[in-house]
């Protein structure tokens, strides 16, 4: 009787577990304060472009999200992405230009528990990569304000064209996001730009706060059949 109560346990929590799933979670708004975003390129100044999905190859799954890629616009119908203004001229550093600040706030529908951030590039079509992709940031959260806590020097994985860098969140509970965009991808050997701050989509991974997942059936039956043995030894 003793072997079967450890595993009427593992069995009921174990299936209670698994019902307990990872979502792709799209901002409902953003807004950006900071350096001007560059109004001479045709919807390259507007920031809902951004969490929209336009670009993308595909809808966003859990699944899927890897691999998906980005439209890359030209500068001719950009349409799409984002970008600043170059505060020093072309082939400078952004960062080493302006005292300015890169400021995205974000909101969801709803609280979540946020472990990954996906961010797509924008290389303005430059086949060695674009210098301009985010590349370090800090983030402040919360849920109903911005005091929850906060995340420095929060780091993207790479740059490379079309496809999104990732950046671990560590499970934050937040339904709101503001996010300091603290460094670009200047500098690295074989990638141009860099004397802006671009990007093209966000989105993220994770599940809703605190939830608690419902018991499937089996669960039920291997809990209930835990209760009948436990009573049996009474």
């Amino acid at each position: 009787m003793r072997t079967k109560i450890p595993h009427a346990i593992a069995l009921g929590l174990g299936m209670l577990g698994a019902s307990h799933a990872a979502m792709v979670i799209t901002p409902t708004s953003i807004t950006y304060t900071g350096t001007n975003p560059d109004s001479g390129l045709a919807g390259l100044d507007d920031e809902s472009a951004l969490i929209d999905g336009s670009g993308l190859s595909e809808p966003l799954t859990v699944d899927n999200i890897d691999f998906v890629t980005h439209a890359n616009p030209v500068f001719s119908a950009p349409g799409n992405a984002w970008t600043t203004t170059d505060p020093g001229g072309g082939g400078s550093d952004f960062f080493a230009s302006t005292l300015e600040t890169v400021v995205f706030e974000i909101v969801f529908d709803q609280g979540y528990t946020l472990d990954t951030f996906y961010n797509w590039s924008y290389d303005f079509d430059e086949g060695a990569g674009n210098g301009n992709n985010i590349r370090t940031v800090n983030i402040e959260y919360g849920i109903g304000d911005f005091l929850g806590g906060s995340l420095t020097d929060v780091n993207f994985t790479t740059t490379e064209n079309n496809f999104a860098s990732t950046a671990d969140l560590g499970g934050i509970n937040a339904d709101r996001l503001r996010i300091t965009v603290t460094d670009n991808f200047f500098g690295e050997a074989g990638i141009g730009g860099g004397d802006r701050v671009s990007a093209a989509e966000f989105a993220f991974i994770g599940d809703n706060v605190g939830k608690v997942p419902e018991p499937s059936s089996a669960a039920l039956l291997g809990l209930g059949g835990l209760a009948m043995i436990l009573r049996r030894r009474k």
